[in-house]
């Protein structure tokens, strides 16, 4: 029988990788509808739970993984959009944080009580998701760390 047709067959990496291609279409869509990126909605997440909903930029880009570069890119439009403004850090002036304006914490609010409703639109029982995230969970963590390991010895660690 064709490997492509017997379940399973993929492997673990191959069930990640259509999640991935799955959970983006379904994030594109629900932020989309609300006129932002998938980048801006991760990037409003973060300040959105950060302190007073503020947040340094680098801070912003060790969460994300994400370049300062490209932050600033998507900082840019956020600040366009008047959803964050930047200000002069209260301890270091040298030094700018993000804050989420009204408007970008309502923003904020909304696309994630949008993805909460898909998610609940899925109809897995609370047992069934628990699992499912515990199981999500770990398998993040060992990627994490595979990817930690992979860096420090890069490093010569």
């Amino acid at each position: 029988m064709d490997q492509e047709l017997v379940p399973g067959a993929d492997g673990l990496l191959g069930h990640v990788v259509r999640l991935n291609v799955a959970v983006d279409r379904v994030l594109a869509e629900i932020t989309g509808a609300s006129g932002i990126s998938i980048a801006d909605y991760l990037v409003l997440g973060v300040i959105r739970r950060s302190t007073q909903h503020r947040s340094a930029p680098t801070a912003i880009c060790d969460v994300l993984g994400r370049t300062t570069g490209g932050m600033s890119l998507t900082l840019d439009r956020l600040e366009t959009a008047g959803l964050v403004r930047r200000l002069p850090d209260p301890s270091d002036r040298r030094r700018i944080v993000v804050e989420a304006t009204v408007a970008g914490l309502a923003l904020a609010k909304k696309v994630n009580a949008d993805l909460h409703s898909w998610e609940d639109s899925l109809g897995v029982s609370g047992s069934d998701r628990r699992v499912l995230a515990e199981s999500l969970a770990r398998l993040t963590e060992l990627i994490d760390a595979d990817a930690d390991a992979d860096t420090e010895e890069s490093a010569g660690v």
